[in-house]
């Protein structure tokens, strides 16, 4: 890393990775005026960040859980967004404060690597943080610490050497630690985790993906979570497509990245527009990013973004004929 602040590391024409909620426009910037609609919304989640702030800080437990999906660095990242969007640096030193009591839980309890549900969420997290509060040593750290991670002997393994059991989902899986790479990148630098370490993962959940398909015709790629088929963003296909979606793949593996996208369409309930939880299941009931049509419509958002439907080019179009 350089010894001065990197500022996003962004370059023009790359596929940046989405954040788990939306991109959000500059509300502190000078001479913007902003609708009233804008102003109350913004009113309103700040309201509803500080009630998060005293339940699950300030009223806090001894027993921490350190993670983003459940736990108390859920709330660091909150203040992370919003010192994003207001510039408030009190939510900054917040959102540091937390993740130091993270660090100390997660290396005693969190056996997953993911940014959501693992120690990969904290060092990512803590790096990007103390990279904003002009801390180098403390990001330089725990960009260390999660670099460490990536090179554990679990992730790049396949199918043909056993897989060590390690899912590929983005809970608690592969997917999961890939895209905490991604937001490492994003904010860092696109080499602060370098991509051949990324690359061996990526092609360990290629492999996995084709051995799970290997019985399923139309369907490249396929996983299992606890012998379940999901088809999902938590646990399932629409969450690793996603993940996927971010990187330059060989033209095979985006084939195939394509096909399964295709294959996920088909499964679309016609009459509700929603989308079943698992392969087989004819329940139409959740809708939510998990296991539903809300995660599906990330998925196929990005797959727009980085063009792998050229005949959709306009994206609403795409939008109502696949997730409406």
């Amino acid at each position: 890393m350089t010894s001065s602040v990197v500022e996003g590391g962004r370059d023009e024409g790359k596929h940046e990775p989405s954040d788990l909620i939306t991109e959000t426009m500059n509300l502190t910037a000078p001479n913007l005026s902003l609708p009233s609609e804008t102003e109350t919304f913004l009113s309103a989640a700040i309201s509803l960040k500080d009630k998060v702030v005293e339940e699950t800080w300030n009223r806090r437990d001894q027993v921490v859980d350190p993670t983003v999906y459940t736990g108390l660095l859920g709330t660091a990242f909150t203040c992370l967004r919003s010192y994003q969007v207001t510039g408030c640096r009190n939510d900054l030193i917040l959102s540091s404060e937390i993740i130091d009591t993270c660090v100390t839980a997660a290396r005693a309890s969190l056996r997953h690597v993911t940014f959501l549900c693992g120690r990969g969420g904290v060092y990512a997290l803590g790096a990007v943080v103390a990279n904003y509060m002009g801390d180098l040593q403390k990001r330089d750290l725990f960009l260390g610490l999660f670099i460490e991670v990536a090179k554990e002997r679990a992730l790049p393994v396949g199918p043909e050497e056993g897989g060590f059991g390690m899912s590929y989902d983005l809970l608690y899986g592969r997917a999961g630690f890939l895209w905490g790479a991604l937001f490492v990148n994003k904010h860092l630098g696109e080499d602060a985790v370098p991509k051949d370490i990324l690359m061996l993962i990526i092609d360990a959940v290629l492999a996995g993906g084709r051995a799970g398909a290997s019985d399923i015709k139309d369907c490249p790629l396929m996983y299992r979570w606890h012998g379940t088929r999901y088809l999902g963003a938590a646990n399932g296909l629409a969450g690793i497509l996603h993940v996927l979606l971010h990187f330059p793949l060989p033209s095979e593996d985006a084939e195939d990245v394509k096909g399964t996208l295709w294959y996920l369409m088909s499964k679309r309930f016609p009459h509700s527009g929603n989308y079943p939880s698992s392969e087989g299941n004819p329940r139409d009931k959740l809708v939510q990013w998990g296991h539903g049509a809300t995660g599906m419509a990330i998925t196929l958002s990005k797959a727009a973004e980085v063009n792998y439907f050229p005949k959709y080019s306009n994206h609403s179009m795409f939008f109502i004929m696949h997730v409406s």
